[in-house]
């Protein structure tokens, strides 16, 4: 997959491409309908198929305050695409100029990758202001002689699926019914640092993440299920998210993931941990043989969970 990261670089291929537009900043179902629709058109035509995205969310520009919370990281969102079968990721900066384009401007710069189709959400907007709509996007397609391909917004149980929305389950713990909108398991990635090592001593080690100062949406306190990617390497395990209140010595929100059947030294790696079930909440234990009960019955659920 080509990635292009500035207007400037902008040009026409050795055959034209179908473009499905959008923020894509979670790339959950609505996302990738509007993605799979432009490669089914893609492979008909015998087009390239190609993503316009931001490397930034716009709201980094016009709301600075009001950044949500990712919900992908770039790695994840590459491997995506990449099995998507997307042949060119256009992912550039939302700046000054790029918000300032008026929609016709803005077509004229998509006009150098030879597009014959582009591809939509329906509540799709663009240009300066949020001018351009799907009323105008199909005036300009008549004009312009582009197929356009509008998709409905998916929705999953009555509950139109948006990033807005799977945040909001991931913070609220209910990590089953975001994987369903994610259309995958949510994953927190980062470096295994070194912590209290008192899991260690409770015959539960634990592989220790930082979350504070991570921009990802973070799931509420609490026990999980999960599987862990490590060192080119899959295992199963629990991770509880939170600040461990039954010592009180933990001052910043970090993932403790104690991995099953596992006891190599993985600190410094890179490691990433998909949340599958939430199991239960955060809690303060009044002895640490009430916490180690606990900790025992939460592995045998994951466990049964995972079918292990």
């Amino acid at each position: 997959m080509e990635i292009i990261t500035s207007l400037e670089n902008f040009h026409g291929f050795d055959r034209p491409c179908v473009i499905a537009l959008g923020t894509f900043d979670g790339l959950h179902l609505g996302h990738q309908d509007v993605i799979g629709a432009a490669a089914y058109y893609a492979r008909q035509t015998g087009c390239r198929l190609a993503v316009f995205t931001f490397s930034n969310h716009p709201f980094s520009l016009i709301r600075p305050s009001e950044v949500p919370l990712s919900l992908i990281s770039s790695k994840e969102k590459y491997a995506l695409l990449g099995k998507m079968g997307v042949d060119l990721l256009l992912e550039v900066p939302f700046d000054r100029r790029l918000a300032e384009l008026s929609p016709y401007d803005f077509l004229q710069q998509l006009a150098k990758l030879r597009f014959t189709c582009l591809s939509v959400g329906e509540n799709f907007n663009f240009g300066c202001h949020g001018d351009g709509n799907i009323v105008t996007l199909k005036q300009f397609a008549a004009d312009m002689g582009f197929k356009l391909i509008v998709r409905p917004l998916v929705s999953d149980n009555g509950i139109i699926v948006s990033s807005t929305v799977i945040r909001s389950l991931i913070s609220a713990g209910d990590v089953t019914e975001a994987n369903r909108m994610l259309g995958r398991k949510y994953t927190l990635s980062g470096t295994v640092v070194q912590g209290c090592q008192r899991g260690r001593l409770l015959d539960f080690p634990t592989a220790n993440i930082e979350l504070a100062a991570q921009q990802a949406a973070i799931p509420h306190t609490g026990v999980y299920a999960v599987r862990v990617f490590v060192n080119g390497s899959c295992y199963y395990g629990m991770a509880n998210i939170g600040l461990n209140p039954t010592f009180g010595d933990v001052t910043a929100v970090r993932m403790e993931t104690h991995i099953f059947d596992f006891a190599d030294d993985i600190y410094g790696s890179q490691m990433s941990v998909e949340f599958h079930k939430f199991i239960r909440n955060e809690c303060r234990f009044t002895s640490v043989q009430d916490l180690c009960h606990q900790l025992t019955a939460d592995k045998a659920q994951c466990r049964e969970f995972f079918r292990l």
